[in-house]
């Protein structure tokens, strides 16, 4: 009798560790479940974004800087733009124009 109640303690202590193990398994894919249903909500939003590509969204948000003046590169440097000419240069490159037109023209009437 003793053997039999030593064998079924001994099947009791790995049922207990199997619904142990079980358990654990459960808890794991409940987790895992979780994260699914997250992760397809998040595609699910992607794909409903991607539908409206090349479309401006209906709802538009204002620059809250009304002008931008200058912009910062990520290694902190900053771009100026392009200079524009003053008027004295756009002047001068004017008549600079102009002369050379007048001595093309001089020069077809000789």
């Amino acid at each position: 009798m003793e053997e039999n109640g030593k064998i079924v303690t001994q099947q009791y202590k790995g049922l207990e560790t199997q619904f142990a193990q079980l358990s654990q398994q459960v808890t794991q894919m409940s987790q895992q479940q979780r994260t699914t249903d997250f992760q397809l909500g998040q595609l699910a939003t992607t794909v409903g974004n991607m539908q409206n590509k090349g479309k401006f969204p209906s709802t538009t948000e204002p620059n809250p800087k009304e002008h931008c003046k200058a912009i910062e590169l990520r290694s902190g440097t900053k771009y100026q733009g392009p200079q524009l000419p003053s008027e004295d240069d756009v002047e001068e490159e004017t008549t600079e124009i102009e002369q050379e037109k007048e001595k093309d023209e001089i020069e077809e009437i000789e």
